[in-house]
This record gives structure tokens, C-alpha cells and sequence, in this order.
């Protein structure tokens, strides 16, 4: 079908518009990151703890004024590195995580949470503040953004329980102290009005009760590994009479696997400052039924091919 001129112009002059404003937006977003790429620089500049926790707080207010700005969401804040960024696939919003080292030895951690814009609405900007060191019992606590156990978050892993709320698992480092190390598996629910929180009963068969979250931790300088990867894993085990030996089977699954964590001595039993990974022995959560199920000692090897 060929258009009318008159509309075929409009249509042209329309898309040049359309192009003048993006190109504006990117222009703003662009000169926004350089500033708050500077200020980030400056920070670990800074001659005391007090100036760079105020620093890091100009920041967090910055941040959020240029998520405010049209097309931020999709724009991939490239100069600012150590930021966190993570989006789950659907593309409900995205969370930004990073951590401020002190000269005390000690870190601060920050955060916010994008949600997508919609027609006719800017999207909401929530932040985080850190209160995990007055967080009495993490492991059996339900939080909010403004009491959130901070974590420079790595991984996202979307599920849904059977019935129907979808969760935002979240794979965290709460590091950078002097005698202790915490990795964390954090739950990350949505409202229907929009509410966010921190913390959900899905861990099975993990102690005697169900944790909101799981919390790993041991001595600081030693890398403990957390991941969430596809793993064979033994989901049959029978004993052999005629061969004398255990045959059995095996499947490819997602799981989060971890290493299992113990005491350097057993008198230190309780002080996780003391707490290694065991190396040779590693466990597993396997997400099925609405829960993360814990198996213990998670054989990940390949299976032999024939």
C-alpha cells in the first residue's frame, strides 16, 4: 500500500523527532555516569572513613537521579565497573549493589532497585539501606529495603513457587573484614502493590527449621565457592551383587553448589572466624516443588562416558 505524501513526510519527520530525543537522552545519561564516575574515584581518595561514608551517600543520591532520566534502564552504566547490575529475564527491574571499603578495615554496603517503567510511569527507584550488622538473627528474619542485609550481589536466579509467587533468589559476598567472610543466599519477593522483601521460609531439610536465608560463614582471606551452575549429580545409588559394587544414576540439573565449611580445629567449633572450606566436599540446593531442597555431600563429577 503506498501512503499519501503528506502522511509519508509526517511519518519521516516523526522517526528524525523520535532519533533527536534519544539522542538527547543518551547525551544526559552519558554526562550523568562521567560525574558519578568521578565521584565514585574520589572516594577511595579520601583521607578518612568519615568524608567517604559521606561521599558514598552523595553518591547513592546521584545514582538515583540519573535512574530517573529516560531510557536509564536500559542503559549499561559501562564506566561504573564495581557496581553490581542485575536483571532477571523478566525484565521486571533491575537491582545495583556495590560496596564502599574503609579504613577500618570494615565495608558499606549500598544498593537500589529499578523497576521498569511503564506507560505513563517514571518507574520506581528503591534503596537499600544496610542495617545487617543490627539484624539480630538473619537466618530467620524477614527484611525490608530499609533494613536490607547488604551484599554485593553476583547472581540472580528467578523461580516460582507451585503457587504461582515468583522468587528472586540472590547469590551475595558480604566481605572485605578483617576476621570474617559471609556469603549469602537471599530471597527477593514482589508484592502485588509493589512491596519488595528480603527473606522467604524455601530452604527444606537445612537444619531444624526453615531459614528465610542462608548464611555461610568463614575466615576472612580463603575464597569459598557459591555458584549456581548446571551439575551431574547421583540421583540413584544400588548395590551391585553380581559386580560387587555400587552402580548409579545420574542427570543433568541447576543447582547452587557450595563448599561445606569447618572449623580449623575442632575446639573452634562455633567461631567462624576459624571456618574453612573443606575442599574436597561440597553440598547443593536443588530448587524443586517450590523449595530449595539442601543435599549433602553433592557428587559433581562427570559421569564416565561409555
Amino acid at each position: 500500500m503506498i501512503l499519501p505524501r503528506s502522511i509519508s513526510f509526517s511519518l519521516v519527520l516523526l522517526s528524525l523527532f523520535s532519533g533527536l530525543l534519544q539522542a538527547q537522552s543518551l547525551a544526559v545519561l552519558k554526562e550523568a555516569e562521567e560525574k558519578l564516575s568521578q565521584l565514585f574515584d574520589s572516594i577511595s581518595e579520601s583521607a578518612d572513613d568519615e568524608e567517604r561514608i559521606r561521599k558514598g551517600e552523595h553518591f547513592s543520591e546521584m545514582l538515583e537521579q540519573t535512574l530517573k532520566l529516560d531510557g536509564s534502564f536500559t542503559y549499561p552504566l559501562s564506566l561504573l565497573p564495581t557496581l553490581s547490575k542485575l536483571t532477571p529475564p523478566d525484565q521486571r527491574f533491575r537491582i545495583l549493589t556495590w560496596n564502599i571499603p574503609l579504613h577500618s578495615g570494615t565495608n558499606r554496603f549500598y544498593g537500589c532497585i529499578q523497576f521498569q517503567p511503564q506507560k505513563g510511569d517514571p518507574g520506581t527507584i528503591i534503596r537499600l539501606v544496610d542495617r545487617g550488622d543490627a539484624v539480630r538473627v538473619p537466618e530467620d528474619s524477614v527484611l525490608c529495603p530499609g533494613r536490607w542485609f547488604g551484599a554485593l550481589y553476583y547472581e540472580l536466579i528467578p523461580q516460582q513457587t507451585e503457587d504461582g509467587v515468583r522468587l528472586y533468589t540472590l547469590l551475595g559476598w558480604r566481605g572485605g573484614f578483617l576476621q570474617m567472610t559471609i556469603r549469602v543466599i537471599d530471597i527477593m519477593t514482589v508484592t502485588t502493590d509493589g512491596q519488595v522483601r528480603f527473606g522467604k521460609p524455601v530452604f527444606c531439610h537445612y537444619g531444624e527449621t526453615r531459614p528465610t536465608r542462608i548464611l555461610f560463614r568463614h575466615a576472612s582471606g580463603v575464597t569459598m565457592t557459591l555458584r549456581y551452575d548446571e551439575q551431574w549429580v547421583v540421583t540413584d545409588k544400588q548395590w551391585n551383587a553380581r559386580r560387587k559394587e555400587f552402580t548409579t544414576r545420574r542427570e543433568k540439573t541447576p543447582m547452587i553448589v557450595c563448599d561445606r565449611l569447618l572449623p580449623a580445629d575442632p575446639q573452634l567449633e562455633g567461631q567462624y572466624e576459624y571456618y574453612l572450606p573443606a575442599g574436597d566436599v561440597l553440598d547443593g540446593f536443588i530448587f524443586k516443588k517450590g523449595c530449595w531442597n539442601f543435599m549433602e555431600q553433592i557428587d559433581v563429577r562427570n559421569p564416565v562416558k561409555k
